[in-house]
């Protein structure tokens, strides 16, 4: 039997598949009206405006630790929020111009070989896993995937 926390990972895990796939195509449609780069800067824009309107919420009425942040944590996000900016005009981009399947498929596919990168090394005091022919299969297959849902135009 699955344990409970391993089917509520699964679960966080499709609900935010699917919410990562209702961005993209709105970043895809956004794109194709004001362009990419302008797509990136105020859709990460208008998020941390929401983000910093919620965390004084709810610092002032839940928790008020809630908008405490250390330095070393600050700079982690910092960072991840600048790659924030460029994954935005990278997935208005590409969804303009290669259709949703291929450029979802082409992001998956990069967050795969990111992510096998990051195992065979082990980032993040993590146990390296083996890069090994059964992994470099998966993702020949995944690059295969990418390459037949590009569109034939």
């Amino acid at each position: 039997m699955i344990k409970n926390a391993i089917l509520m990972g699964g679960v966080a895990a499709l609900v935010t598949g699917i919410a990562i796939g209702v961005q993209s195509f709105l970043s895809g449609r956004a794109g194709t009206i004001i362009g990419p780069v302008n797509t990136g800067f105020w859709t990460n824009f208008l998020g941390g405006t929401l983000a910093g309107i919620l965390i004084l919420i709810l610092s002032k009425f839940v928790n008020p630790n809630i908008g405490t942040i250390t330095k070393p944590a600050f700079l982690i996000t910092l960072t991840s929020g600048a790659l924030g900016i460029l994954i935005i005009m990278g997935i208005s981009f590409s969804i303009s111009r290669a259709g949703m399947a291929a450029g979802l498929a082409a992001v998956i596919f990069g967050q795969f070989l990111f992510g096998v990168i990051a195992d065979t090394v082990g980032l993040a005091g993590l146990a390296p896993i083996p890069l090994d022919l059964r992994r470099i299969v998966g993702l020949a297959i995944m690059a295969v995937s990418v390459i037949l849902l590009l569109p034939r135009k």
